[in-house]
């Protein structure tokens, strides 16, 4: 019998279930967490809903993942950064979203282009091939693959925090790709060949170790949105947009 009744963010349901088993003591420090197969039939909740519930306890420090061993309390709280968004359920917090992960993302973009190594660029390489050649009416699926490109990046940099910033607004980030991806069918054969050379010309840039083209491919790839969103809202343009 799945443990949530409630009404709202299921991964954050489950993160605080969780944090409240650590507080109360019910899981001690070292302890191992049950496997995410237990947590989702104790839950009745998706792995994705697991995932993002332990990243953001990741990111607070009140866990750590061992590579091939799984997710144990940590054995003494870590002052770490630690986000907090509301619920993104409406336009505008998609577009609040989205300004904050464009500053991040092109930060992380140039220091990928940077620092990339082949193994980084293999894996870059190999989501977006997998999101090119996706065929599904799922938009969730294709969301989750879109996303898992930007990962990719974030990854090549070398630079822990910005994976796991990423993977703490999971949920807030898909929320933008899904509204992306859930078009008619028409106009999504045509996002999709748009998205796909945006992407193409963001992993080329990295390849080649050209810092400010990345730089400039990521903010073409998710400026356009927001002046979408912005257009929707009735909001006037940044000046460096309107330039």
């Amino acid at each position: 019998m799945a443990l949530i009744t409630q009404r709202g963010n299921l991964a954050e349901i489950v993160a605080a279930e969780l944090s409240a088993r650590i507080e109360s003591g019910l899981y001690g420090p070292g302890d191992k967490l049950p496997s995410s197969t237990q947590l989702c039939e104790e839950f009745g909740v998706s792995r994705t809903v697991i995932r993002e519930a332990v990243a953001s306890l990741r990111v607070a420090g009140r866990v750590i993942a061992r590579q091939g061993a799984g997710v144990f309390v940590s054995d003494k709280d870590t002052k770490t950064l630690n986000f907090e968004f509301n619920r993104i359920d409406d336009i505008r917090s998609a577009m609040q979203i989205l300004e904050l992960r464009l500053g991040v993302e092109l930060q992380s973009v140039g220091l990928a282009a940077a620092r990339r190594t082949p193994e980084a660029l293999a894996e870059i390489a190999r989501a977006y091939d997998y999101l090119e050649n996706l065929t599904t009416d799922d938009a969730e699926v294709e969301a989750r693959a879109d996303f898992d490109f930007h990962l990719a990046i974030a990854k090549a940099t070398r630079n822990p925090h910005f994976p796991q910033f990423l993977e703490a607004v999971t949920g807030e980030i898909s929320f933008d790709l899904v509204l992306k991806h859930r078009q008619s069918s028409g106009a999504y054969q045509t996002y999709l060949k748009k998205i796909n050379k945006e992407h193409a010309a963001i992993l080329a840039a990295i390849t080649q170790g050209d810092v400010k083209g990345a730089k400039n491919a990521l903010a073409q790839h998710l400026e356009e949105s927001l002046v979408r969103y912005r257009a929707m809202l009735e909001e006037p343009l940044p000046a460096e947009i309107v330039d």
